[in-house]
């Protein structure tokens, strides 16, 4: 498996909850089309933001909306959201604030966190020119662990952990 969005979103076991989508992109509109999913979009960025909502079907905007958030620092009360995902989100937060992007997802999310990120080999093809850093996912899965059972599900471009709290 590659896995895409539509993917991750079903061995996500997603279909008709709340998700709170770190990182503007794609994801929001797959997972409420198909999956029946109310979902909150975040970005730090509000350009992303402007651009998502503007490509946004008019037939999904009472499914999501669009809020400029620092995932190391979400404003949102424990237990939020059913699932937080990020879906190649993570790469972008600085090394040393990746930890407080985990515990905020951790401390917002009701049952899981799902993050899927750039297996190292593939990062580097996609990301050989940007100023990014890949995923340590030795460090991902072991501060995962920390806070709960962890499913983990190797592609070929992208690896996903998912963190069930229950």
């Amino acid at each position: 498996m590659n896995f895409k969005r539509e993917e991750v979103l079903e061995i996500g076991r997603v279909k008709g909850k709340t998700l709170l989508d770190i990182g503007a992109g794609n994801l929001a509109v797959i997972a409420a089309r198909d999956f029946n999913c109310e979902v909150t979009t975040v970005d730090v960025s509000e350009s992303a933001l402007r651009q998502a909502e503007k490509e946004l079907p008019e037939e999904l905007r009472e499914k999501i909306r669009f809020e400029k958030e620092d995932a190391t620092a979400l404003t949102y009360s424990d237990n939020s959201f059913d699932i937080v995902i990020s879906y190649g989100a993570l790469h972008h937060v600085e090394r040393k604030k990746r930890k407080d992007f985990i515990k905020q997802a951790h401390r917002v999310a009701r049952e899981k966190i799902i993050i899927a990120e750039f297996n190292p080999d593939y990062f580097e093809e996609v990301h050989s020119e940007d100023p990014y850093q890949a995923v340590d996912f030795f460090c991902l899965e072991k501060k995962l662990s920390e806070m709960g059972i962890v499913e983990k599900y190797k592609g070929k471009e992208m690896s996903v952990f998912i963190l069930n709290k229950n």
